[in-house]
């Protein structure tokens, strides 16, 4: 047997004892035994507990932190209670030592007890279970106590307190909590405070204030099995007990973590008079606020001067959106209002309850018979902090303020004065309805977002009387002096209506012809239950059916007519106990209410759950759907090595989920749970472990060079972050890492060394780590040497060797050597390898010579080398220069020209008297003359001309003319203007001569020539007697824009070509011709895209803006089509016009072209994407490729060179494409194979030449 010990801080009687284990109810008497209550202990398992006498008193048990029970027995002159303390959970270290408060929503305070010893302050851990970033605070004092902000109400949140000492921290106290249940157990709490003051009795509520928690647990409703034990109580113990209850019994042990259930029922409440004095009522109030002298002087000018019996309840609200501050401002209001009133036990009564979540009756109407009790007892009033349910609010006004019990009289008049400042979130009207109908007048006061529909749906009629708003708190002070006149006035008018009119029929009979009984309760399901019941022998006007969990929880209620005696209550939660209440509603009572209790059934659980996909780091989970279930709740744990535990929580609509994110060859435990709305059903669980990290697959490697190689692999998962791609030299003289993003499946490691073998490995890392590494191994190449020699004579006696650097980064210096045929001594030259071209001096003309090259690399390595033969050629002048033709503005110049291929020629002219006003003109390669415009007259000028030619610009020759004088008359010549062809030289095109430039000579695209330009093929075209030009895939033929236009290109032009796309084409945009600067940046050209099927010509306008124009009409996209097709771009001031094979396609409006300059390059095939001389080019075949100076030339042009268009009678016959060297017809062929197509008949017969 294990005797019980007395709390010293218990009253009288009463003895607190702990023990791991469940408690059950029971009676126990003084100095007797508790029955089979407790059970679980080892060392007692008899299950008897012994209960000392009432004067025993022993020191109270150190308490352990550990579940379990804590057992009050009290006993008290026959009356026994007995109390069960359970915490909620494990309780944690140092939870005890721990206050919290709610200060708001998201706001909580916490206290703990200061620690003893020298310490640098503590360190507050605030962490959420799930979802939130972890909060933190710092305490650099000794301050035990803090606050934190910015919490979800609804969340768990764990609090770690840290006591710090120098650079170590030690665990101080630890406790979990949710604001929302804090809140919810401060109502709890207060609700019970409230009804042990009201029954009479001195029961020790174990709790904290309003919003102050010192434990880890939550208070919970009596369970059902609890004992109920109503004893009578002897006046003298009352008063003695009373003595002995600790001031502010509401208060308190804060060192006990536990919630508290009280099992002992009460009887029906009596008035508070009989349980409070002033002088107690004095001694609660210390340290409380106390209102000014100034508001309380406002109200005491004007004193109602009625005595007629009259109860007013005040039912004020108390929610968390008044505030504090607010409140004192509210107490202060409220004082004002009563002190006009006589108050006494028979004139006026003053009742006030606080409402918020739930209500809670302050003070009854009997509680005080003296207008200072009543201030008093205002001034002492506490906040309460909360929700808003008016309306639960109204029915308490009815069912426990106005009870005969509370302090109510039949006789006398009802008032209810509401005070609030929010929307009801539940209904108010029928409640309110209900007050009405039994004759209680409602006053409403609103303040600030007080919802004034509301307030008058609440309100009695008048409402210009009894309805009330007001902005903000401080207003309501304003009210005072009508409000107190109104009610004055209100009661006085009543008091008049009911003089010698007999008393109210309020029945006080509550017995069974008022309630009904009977209550069954059927049909229960996880979400619902069916309750009837017999109607009572007087039937009701309507019923109030309230239902709410035994274990805590929002109570809901619904209103029945009063001939309904059954319902239907959904929405329930499952496997949860219920209280259910029906009350029956009359005219001028309410009957007392019929109770009953019972569970809803569990929910459905998900079955069959398994593994259907397995990864490092991801698994995807299967079941059979729950029937009902809304969604599917998932929680993925582990607790890895060195790792906190960890826990996914995953939501799915499903019956399936992929859970990502998990570590690899890691155990874990997974629970599914079926969700109905906010309800889980039990979990199904499983277990299981992920797989190892995935190496990389398929190591190849390709791309090999000297210095390089590439390697490729394929990922083994998407979930790879990066790759480490490491090598090494077989000897260990070159080593190295690359790391490269998780999709790329292949990299290339330099710079190697030559004939080298290399050991590679390739490992992929995870956000979980490194995989194993694949390896592998490979030789790198032998250095390349220089290719593509060409070499350019230059003026004077040196030419330029130019190459093509296979690997230019690699290399650190050219060697070349040079020497003629005659086997003279060899000369020498080093050039850097950054360099790919050379000046070759001291050359003598007309010779051979043998040139060779190789390269020297990093790696030492030299290169195989490569030689070309070359024999020097003479730029010769051109001779025989005069001048003639004199006229007063022009001089023509004439000259034989050289041997050799020219390019172009070029001529420079200046007055003889002024050398500096010097101009330069050009001339075609095939002109040898030219008529030089724009000179003044009778004027002595100096010409000197030089032949460009392909390998440089040849020596000058000068000659020397005058302009003729000045005639007195112009000549009558109709439209007589000058030409000017400095710029534009004459050209033969297929409409005749014209002004411009020949592209197609430029380049060396004509017959005699093409040979010696590299990337250029040439072959007949039958049909038009023309050639075709297929210019290879980079190629990329370049010439400075200097040596062929003397000047911009003129603001009118028109570009024509006439073109082929190849299959091999690419795909890419490209810029058919283009005039670039020096850093090749395209300044005017025309460029097809194949992708878009599209055409675009470009130039800088006038303001050195880039202006593009693009053509992409269904006519454009012929031209892609692999057939030969002439376009012109003609391009005036004002606008540009497309033509294709002949015809008008499109015109658009465009800007005027700048000045274009000449100190760049012209480059046929550039691919748009790429700069620089050898970046790359297109392959396509050209026939013709023409600038005109003029915006008219293709609607001159008749596409004679097209053989589709081509008219026999306005075109000039063809050149044949083939010719006979003799005019004697050749001998027959042999006979060819049977034909019927017309084309190939053709071909047989007509193209046969010997």
């Amino acid at each position: 047997m294990r005797e019980v010990q007395r709390s010293p801080h218990l009253p009288l009687g009463c003895f607190s004892w702990w023990q791991q284990s469940s408690v059950r109810s029971h009676v126990v008497a003084p100095g007797g035994f508790l029955g089979r209550g407790v059970s679980g202990d080892a060392e007692h398992s008899d299950g008897m507990l012994k209960v000392p006498s009432e004067r025993q008193q022993t020191p109270n048990p150190q308490r352990r932190q550990r579940a379990g029970c804590f057992v009050r027995v009290c006993a008290e002159g026959g009356i026994t209670s007995l109390t069960a303390r359970t915490p909620r959970g494990s309780s944690s270290p140092g939870s005890g030592r721990l206050k919290l408060t709610v200060l708001s929503e998201d706001r909580l305070q916490m206290k703990w007890k200061e620690t003893e010893g020298n310490i640098n302050g503590y360190k507050v851990r605030v962490k959420p279970m799930a979802g939130d970033s972890e909060q933190e605070v710092m305490l650099k004092t000794k301050t035990p106590k803090a606050t934190v902000g910015g919490l979800s109400p609804t969340k768990e949140y764990t609090l770690q307190v840290y006591v710090l000492n120098g650079s170590q921290e030690a665990l101080f106290a630890k406790r979990k909590f949710v604001i929302e249940d804090l809140k919810n157990a401060s109502q709890a709490r207060n609700n019970r405070r409230n009804a042990g003051a009201a029954s009479g009795k001195n029961l020790t509520s174990v709790g904290s204030s309003a919003a102050e928690h010192s434990g880890g647990a939550e208070p919970t409703p009596p369970p059902p099995n609890a004992v109920l034990v109503q004893p009578a109580k002897d006046k003298a113990e009352k008063k003695r007990q009373k003595g002995a209850q600790p001031k502010g019994s509401g208060e308190a042990t804060r060192s006990q973590p536990h919630a508290e259930a009280s099992v002992t029922q009460t009887p029906p409440p009596a008035p508070k008079s009989s349980q409070r004095s002033p002088a107690s009522s004095e001694r609660e109030s210390l340290g409380k606020e106390k209102p000014t002298k100034d508001s309380l002087r406002r109200g005491s000018h004007f004193q109602c001067d009625t005595s007629a019996m009259t109860d007013i309840v005040l039912l004020v609200d108390g929610s968390w959106s008044i505030g504090r501050s607010n409140f004192k401002l509210i107490k202060e209001f409220l004082s004002t209002l009563i002190s006009p009133f006589s108050i006494a036990q028979d004139k006026i009564r003053v009742g006030l309850s606080q409402y918020s979540s739930d209500p809670r009756t302050e003070w009854d109407l009997g509680a005080y018979t003296t207008r200072e009790q009543v201030l008093e007892a205002v001034r002492n009033l506490r906040y309460k902090g909360g929700n808003t349910f008016t309306g639960l609010a109204l029915t308490h006004v009815l069912e426990q303020n106005l009870k005969p019990d509370a302090g109510a009289r039949l006789e006398a008049e009802k008032l209810v004065i509401l005070l609030t400042d929010g929307k009801s979130q539940d209904d108010a009207n029928l409640a309110a309805q209900t007050l009405k109908n039994m004759g209680i007048e409602i006053f409403a006061i609103g303040v600030k977002n007080a919802d004034e529909a509301e307030l008058k749906q609440v309100a009695s009629e008048p409402l210009e009387l009894t309805v009330y708003n007001v902005l903000d708190f401080p207003l309501l002070s304003n009210l005072v002096g009508r409000l107190t006149r109104v009610l004055c006035a209100r009661i006085k008018e009543k008091s008049k209506e009911n003089a010698g009119s007999t008393v109210k029929d309020i029945p006080t009979d509550m017995g069974p012809q008022l309630s009904p009984t009977d209550l069954k309760i059927s049909a229960v399901t996880s979400k619902s239950m069916h309750l009837t019941w017999s109607p009572p022998l007087r039937p009701p006007k309507k019923y109030r059916i309230v239902y709410y969990p035994s274990k805590g929880g929002t109570p809901k209620e619904v209103i029945l007519n009063g001939a309904v005696s059954s319902l239907r209550l959904s929405n329930l939660t499952s496997h949860t106990e219920y209280l259910v209440s029906v009350f029956p509603i009359y005219d001028t009572a309410v009957g007392d209410g019929l109770r009953g209790v019972t569970s809803t059934l569990p929910l459905s659980s998900p079955r069959s759950l398994r593994v259907s996909e397995l990864s490092h780091n991801s698994m995807r989970l299967s079941w059979k759907a729950a029937p009902g279930a809304t969604q599917y709740l998932v929680l993925c744990s582990a607790a890895p090595d060195g790792a906190e535990d960890y826990t996914m929580e995953v939501k799915v609509a499903q019956p399936e989920v992929l859970l990502d994110g998990l570590s690899p060859s890691t155990e874990y435990s997974v629970a599914v749970y079926a969700m109905y709305g906010e309800d889980a059903s039990d979990p199904a669980s499983i277990q299981e472990t992920t797989l190892p990290l995935s190496p990389p697959r398929y190591l190849s490697f390709s791309e090999l060079s000297h210095a390089s190689v590439r390697v490729s692999w394929e990922a083994a998962s998407q979930a790879v972050k990066a790759h480490h791609v490491t090598y090494e030299a077989s000897g260990g003289s070159n080593t190295g890492e690359v790391e490269v993003p998780g999709t790329a499946t292949s990299t290339v490691l330099r710079p190697l060394s030559s004939l080298t073998q290399y050991f590679i490995s390739v490992r992929s890392t995870y956000d979980e780590g490194d995989s194993f590494p694949i390896t592998g191994n490979v030789t790198t190449l032998k250095v390349p040497p220089p290719r593509a020699l060409k070499v350019t004579e230059l003026s004077g006696n040196s030419l330029r060797l130019q190459w093509e650097a296979v690997a230019a980064s690699d290399v650190v210096v050219y060697q070349i050597k040079w020497s003629t045929a005659a086997g003279e001594k060899p000369q020498e030259l080093s050039i850097a390898g950054n360099v790919a071209t050379a000046i070759l001096p001291g050359l003598q003309k007309n010779t051979d010579y043998k040139i060779s090259i190789w390269a020297y690399y990093k790696d030492g390595a030299r290169s195989d080398t490569v030689s070309i033969q070359h024999r020097t050629n003479s730029r010769s002048p051109p001779t025989n220069l005069f001048i003639d033709s004199e006229s007063p503005t022009s001089l023509q110049v004439h000259w034989k020209p050289p041997e050799g291929r020219v390019q172009h020629y070029k001529i420079t002219y200046s007055p003889v008297s002024d050398t500096g006003a010097q101009q330069t003109i050009m001339a075609s390669g095939k002109s040898s003359s030219v008529t030089l415009q724009s000179l003044l007259p009778d004027r002595a000028y100096k010409v000197i001309v030089s032949a460009v030619h392909y390998t440089g610009e040849s020596e000058s020759t000068s000659a020397t003319g005058r302009t003729a004088p000045v005639i007195s008359k112009l000549p009558s010549i109709r439209g007589f203007v000058p030409s000017k062809t400095e710029a534009c030289p004459t050209i033969s095109s297929a409409a005749g001569s014209i002004r411009g430039f020949d592209m197609m000579e430029v380049f060396g695209l004509v017959e005699k020539e093409y040979s010696s330009v590299k990337g250029v093929a040439m072959e007949p075209f039958i049909f038009s007697g023309s050639r075709t030009f297929t210019l290879f895939r980079d190629t990329q033929l370049t010439q400075r824009t200097s040596d062929v236009h003397l000047f911009a290109i003129p603001p009118e032009h028109t570009i024509s070509f006439l073109l082929r796309l190849l299959p091999e084409t690419p795909k890419e945009p490209f810029a058919v011709w283009q005039i670039t600067d020096e850093d090749f940046q395209p300044l005017l050209g025309v460029n097809l895209d194949p992708s878009k099927k599209s055409l675009t010509y470009f130039n800088h306008d006038y303001k050195a803006d880039l202006q593009e124009v693009s053509f992409d009409q269904q006519e454009v996209k012929k031209i892609f089509y692999g057939s030969f097709h002439k376009v012109h771009v003609a391009v005036s001031r004002f606008k540009i016009k497309l033509y294709l094979d002949c015809k008008k396609i499109a015109e658009k409006p465009i800007n005027t072209v700048g000045s274009i300059s000449t100190a760049g390059f012209i480059m046929l095939g550039k691919v748009t994407r790429t700069r620089g001389p050898r970046s790359g080019s297109a392959s396509f075949q050209l026939q013709s490729l023409q600038i005109a100076c003029n915006s008219l030339g293709a609607e001159e042009d008749r596409c004679c060179d097209l053989p589709a268009l081509r008219d026999e009678e306005t075109c000039p016959t063809s050149a044949p494409a083939c010719s006979c060297t003799s005019g004697r017809p050749g001998l027959p062929g042999p006979p060819g194979p049977p034909v019927s197509s017309p084309f190939h008949m053709f071909l047989q017969s007509s193209i046969y030449c010997i």
